[in-house]
């Protein structure tokens, strides 16, 4: 069955709530599913969102917490809202490239995100990466200095570089073939998408 690419960067909002999602409405379909970490502040910056689509906006920034927390709801997805907005989500990115090339991508993702939007711990803080690492049976010492790099800082420049080549612009997307479906609210669209190929 044709795969679907789960393009996720770790600070966007609306990504949560894929990322709780995308796991088993894909198994629903039998749809596997590829995990693409990527970074994407070099990509707003490039459409002239220096911080991003929704910090400069006051209603439309009010409008995405109502929504997440409506959306949230409807799919039964624990929600709290964070106190630190935007995160740093850098650090987030290296550690999930790492896991994605050794097969824990998944796991990782669901882990940090759930304690940002769950507990309040900051997706990329320290706190945040040693508690979801150890959770996975992780020695966070030995995987934040793999994700710190040279080799796999580079490897998440390539990342984002592919993600534009795909013309990518935001988070969650979500890719089948060269199909580009863009949103939490195009999961459902894109898993479908995939099983019908």
């Amino acid at each position: 069955m044709t795969p679907l690419h789960f393009w996720l960067e770790f600070g966007s909002t609306y990504s949560y709530l894929s990322v709780a999602r995308i796991g088993a409405l894909a198994a629903r379909h039998g749809v596997p599913v590829v995990w693409q970490p990527f970074y994407l502040m070099p990509l707003f910056i490039e459409q002239g969102m220096h911080q991003g689509p929704f910090l400069p906006y006051p209603n439309k920034i009010n409008y995405m917490w109502r929504d997440l927390e409506r959306r949230a709801a409807r799919h039964g997805i624990a929600y709290r809202k964070p106190s630190t907005y935007p995160p740093n989500s850098l650090p987030a990115a290296r550690v999930a490239l790492v896991a994605a090339h050794e097969g824990w991508c998944q796991a990782f993702a669901e882990k940090a995100f759930a304690l940002h939007w769950t507990e309040d711990r900051a997706i990329g803080s320290d706190d945040n990466l040693d508690t979801a690492l150890r959770s996975l049976g992780k020695d966070p010492a030995a995987v934040r200095a793999q994700a710190q790099s040279p080799q796999n800082k580079d490897a998440l420049k390539a990342q984002t570089d592919r993600a534009r080549a795909l013309r990518i612009f935001g988070s969650p997307s979500f890719v089948v073939d060269d199909e580009l479906f863009w949103g939490d609210d195009r999961l459902d669209d894109a898993v479908e998408w995939a099983a019908a190929r």
